[in-house]
């Protein structure tokens, strides 16, 4: 005996509802995997070991609390580390945002030759880093580097840029900035093109031109925008590392010590990873306070 069952319109509806759910999570999961991966583990390891002495040539961890903590930000070294890493910042994420809008200004204004200017001011963000670094160095040895030779010309005396205290993290520094300039200009780049052509004519047709319409115009829409850049500028100076090991390995003195330079050698240097831990736990809580505080900038302004 066949029994016939009815099924109402809406179970198909259903199933397919579950089947377009499932697409955007089959989606998302390769990204989700990869944070958790590279990011929730290992943060969760660095919280857990920031609890304990561990020694890194074997041993049995011993717990110590928040002794690690308190260990860090008593250490002076720790303090000036911190202190190199906000100055580092304070004077590279101003010049890179002002830099980076000017140069996305320009290749806006570049006309048929925009991708090749473009093309030619990405070249600091794809190019390596290290090798970079290592170009910086050469520039400002001493005695006979490129920019004292420079000056030998003027009848100016070689300047010890990378050996001197006053001097070395303003060097290093300006390896930053030409850096994240590149970045932001692509960030800025990106935020011109999504404002519509009718603005610049309705400008045109009031007579506003040049800084006018760039401070009354053009920097009101495109806020969100210059949040972000600055947001990547803020994450690009507090991580800096790869820079200070090649130009000066934190000296001289300590003047170019920051804190991802000074968590690598508490951890590989000092061989104590529970200290290192806890320092880098720190840096990731600014870090996420960092993103945090760009989340709530753009919701206000999204209402």
């Amino acid at each position: 005996m066949r029994v016939n069952v009815k099924r109402s319109p809406g179970d198909g509806t259903r199933r397919s509802m579950r089947r377009e759910g499932l697409v955007p999570m089959l989606l998302m999961a390769p990204a989700a995997a990869g944070v958790t991966l590279f990011v929730l583990i290992p943060a969760v390891l660095s919280l857990v070991a920031s609890l304990f002495r561990v020694p890194l040539t074997g041993g049995a961890w011993t717990f110590v609390g928040l002794d690690n903590f308190g260990r860090v930000l008593d250490d002076p070294a720790v303090r000036q580390a911190i202190g190199n890493t906000i100055v580092y910042s304070a004077i590279t994420i101003v010049p890179s945002l002002v830099l980076g809008l000017g140069l996305a200004l320009l290749t806006n204004a570049a006309g048929r030759g925009r991708p090749l200017v473009r093309t030619a001011l990405l070249l600091p963000m794809t190019a390596n880093l290290v090798a970079i670094s290592v170009v910086y160095a050469w520039m400002f040895s001493h005695p006979g580097g490129f920019v004292n030779q420079v000056l030998a010309v003027v009848g100016v005396a070689p300047v010890n840029w990378l050996g001197e205290p006053g001097t070395a993290l303003y060097v290093v520094a300006l390896v930053g900035v030409w850096r994240t300039a590149s970045l932001t200009m692509l960030v800025f780049v990106a935020g011109l093109a999504t404002l519509p052509a009718t603005i610049d004519e309705a400008a045109r047709a009031e007579g506003i031109r040049g800084l006018r319409k760039l401070v009354l115009i053009t920097l009101p829409m495109i806020r969100p925008t210059a949040v972000f850049a600055a947001v990547l500028a803020i994450l690009n100076s507090v991580q800096v590392f790869d820079t200070v090991s090649v130009m000066t390995g934190g000296g001289p003195l300590g003047s170019t010590e920051t804190v991802l330079t000074m968590t690598w050698r508490i951890g590989f240097g000092y061989f104590d990873l529970g200290t290192a831990s806890a320092l880098a736990f720190l840096l990731l809580v600014v870090l996420i306070a960092v993103g945090v505080l760009q989340r709530r900038t753009l919701s206000g302004w999204g209402r």
